[in-house]
């Protein structure tokens, strides 16, 4: 008879805890803010030939100028990758800018048609449970 009580006991606190967690989960979604980076996208310039230091410096000034620009600006040999927000300004008005601001030998990279339109998120797939659980909770709280 004992075993049985704790048993019962046991199975009651579990389903407890899971339903504390479920209503947890719940709020969460239902809570959560809109991400303030979404509007930032990653870009890339390649030149023609590697940067010293000096140059490293002058180039990261320069796009630091340009409107919309973010402050991660990564310079490795001959390839510049920046941030930029683009509802301020695209990859090609960055590009256009840089190059008026300097006599440079580059190029924007531009992906390839076939990778250009394939979706990516890392984090969830959206024919997924997560995703589709996490959308119904939205619709419901919003």
């Amino acid at each position: 008879m004992k075993i049985n009580k704790k048993v019962k006991i046991a199975l009651l606190s579990i389903l407890g805890i899971g339903l504390l967690f479920f209503a947890i989960l719940v709020y969460h979604i239902a809570n959560a803010r809109p991400i303030e980076s979404a509007n930032i996208q990653v870009s890339r310039i390649d030149f023609d030939k590697p940067f010293d230091s000096l140059s490293t410096i002058a180039i990261k000034e320069k796009l630091h100028a340009i409107d919309g620009v973010k402050s991660e600006i990564i310079v490795k040999r001959n390839v510049v990758v920046y941030f930029h927000d683009n509802k301020v300004a695209d990859s090609k008005k960055v590009y256009d800018q840089l190059m008026a601001k300097g006599n440079y030998k580059a190029e924007r990279f531009i992906l390839p048609a076939n990778l250009a339109n394939k979706e990516v998120c890392p984090v969830m797939k959206k024919d997924g449970f997560n995703y589709k659980f996490t959308k119904l909770v939205q619709r419901i709280f919003n």
